[in-house]
């Protein structure tokens, strides 16, 4: 499903997590990486400098990777980081995307800046966020499982079918735990559907049975149902840390809890707050 894969880097040791999910995505099909390390510079000369400095670090993170068993290519280019990295992706026809958040250099402000809602604008691949610090050990574990628990929230929309494909195709690969959250937005519940709350409560819930028992039939080794009311960004946050999940994956589009994912709050709070990696599926 995830055959080639475009990293966004940097020129600064990572630490584990992000190249760790990188080879995780092995069991997903992935075999081959493209390292993209892309940088501003308007300063006539600055290219080539940027280049010989980035360089040494880039071919050190190719090097683990490829101990993995990933076929690793590096490209370093000037440009506007979204827009390049949108290009590259549609040039080299990956089926992935994948950014850390908590990165120097490109990435530093990823989670909340133009680069993110600018990419997520232009691309129509999925994008996965992977949490990293600089303050992290720089080793690599082929043992990290990204998939071992997925937290999968939905809005019952066309895009979280789209998702929930995914999900499926995750699931019938990994053998998965799966944990399926529908939040209903308290903010916009009126008093007037107050009568109906345990009516609409019973409703969301047989709709996520439905999920779960094609996820069970699929090879899901455990699947859980949640239908609660609150805020939908923190209600998936909360939720992944409760049940000590290893990835989030949604749609970015919908009604509901992803109606404004692609620059709204939903987005910023789940991606700035989760501690996990976010896989964010976009609408067709």
């Amino acid at each position: 499903m995830f055959k080639k894969i475009l990293v966004c880097v940097d020129p600064y040791p990572p630490g584990d997590t992000l190249l760790s999910n990188v080879i995780s995505l092995k069991n997903c099909g992935a075999s081959e990486v493209i390292l993209a390390y892309i940088f501003e510079a308007d300063t006539p000369g600055l290219d080539n400098m940027l280049t010989t400095q980035a360089r040494p670090e880039l071919e050190r993170q190719q090097g683990l990777l490829e101990e993995s068993g990933l076929k690793v290519s590096i490209i370093i280019q000037r440009g506007v980081p979204a827009q390049a990295l949108h290009d590259l992706a549609d040039t080299h026809d990956v089926s992935l995307i994948v950014i850390g958040t908590h990165c120097r250099g490109i990435a530093e402000t990823i989670a909340l800046g133009s680069i993110s809602a600018s990419l997520l604008h232009l691309t129509r691949r999925p994008v996965l966020f992977s949490h990293t610090t600089m303050t992290e050990k720089a080793t690599v574990s082929a043992n990290q499982d990204l998939f071992a628990h997925i937290l999968f929230p939905t809005d019952f929309s066309d895009t979280a079918e789209v998702a929930f494909a995914y999900l499926e195709t995750i699931v019938s690969a990994m053998n998965c735990q799966v944990t399926l959250l529908h939040v209903q937005d308290g903010a916009r519940l009126t008093p007037s559907l107050g009568h109906r709350l345990p009516t609409l409560q019973d409703l969301d819930t047989t709709r996520l049975q439905r999920l779960q028992l094609w996820l069970e039939r699929s090879g899901a080794t455990k699947v859980g149902v949640e239908v609660i009311q609150g805020n939908p960004g923190d209600e998936v946050v909360k939720m992944a840390k409760a049940k000590g999940c290893s990835l989030i994956l949604m749609g970015t589009q919908g009604k509901g809890i992803t109606r404004e994912l692609l620059l709204g709050s939903v987005a910023h709070e789940v991606v700035r707050h989760a501690a996990q990696p976010v896989l964010l599926i976009p609408a067709p």
